[in-house]
């Protein structure tokens, strides 16, 4: 089987399975019945990894992907996958933040090419008096300690995503060091995505690619 077959069933049996509107409560209670990043504030992403694999390895089998140093990535069958979230109304659009250089550069020598799975829609902002932001905390148990230290320095809370309006999955296969190296000349994709930027730990971030949907060439696209 080729690449752009498996995307392709990869992409009916999403379609066809997966709803297009993510209620935030009700998918963060999904998380936490599973045990799956219930208490992450992004919980979008989250809950596509978790709905995309399961889904997946359900209809066609197959397994988590493999890990590159902290990254694991998210699916494996006969290629790897990687699973995406990106709302069109984002302020970042059309840009959009994807996986650790260095373990998408490995994936791709030892596995014949990386996938990306992304699943683009409209993120719904409605949460003006923090009602959902105030259930999530309280589901969470309470403040964590990246949040007591953002309101120490004085820094604004990011708007909470309340739902989400899928709309369409986007896939495309890197195929190759080659195929890399000729996106970033291109333009399309960069290396540089959060270089400097700082964990809630302190520690630096590794460098992740970043890609933009509205230059990505077609050939590249299932």
């Amino acid at each position: 089987m080729t690449y752009k077959d498996e995307g392709y069933k990869i992409k009916e049996i999403l379609n066809s399975k997966i709803r297009k509107n993510w209620e935030g409560r009700e998918c963060i209670l999904e998380l936490k019945d599973a045990d799956y990043n219930w208490r992450q504030m992004e919980w979008i992403g989250w809950y596509l990894e978790y709905i995309g694999r399961k889904v997946l390895i359900d209809n066609l089998g197959g397994c988590i992907g493999p890990t590159y140093g902290r990254t694991t990535l998210d699916y494996k069958k006969e290629y790897v996958w990687d699973f995406k979230a990106h709302p069109l109304n984002s302020s970042g659009h059309p840009w959009a933040i994807m996986n650790d250089c260095e373990a998408v550069n490995k994936c791709i020598e030892d596995n014949n090419g990386i996938g990306f799975i992304i699943a683009l829609g409209n993120a719904v902002y409605n949460d003006e008096d923090g009602t959902f932001r105030e259930w999530h905390v309280g589901l969470s148990g309470g403040k964590s300690a990246y949040v007591k230290h953002r309101i120490a320095r004085g820094a604004p809370s990011r708007k909470r995503k309340v739902a989400f309006d899928l709309t369409d999955f986007l896939i495309i296969f890197i195929d190759s060091k080659e195929t890399l190296d000729n996106a970033i000349s291109v333009g399309w994709l960069s290396g540089d995505a959060q270089t400097g930027w700082r964990n809630s730990n302190g520690n630096p971030r590794r460098s992740k690619y970043e890609i933009n949907f509205d230059l990505i060439p077609n050939e590249l696209k299932i």
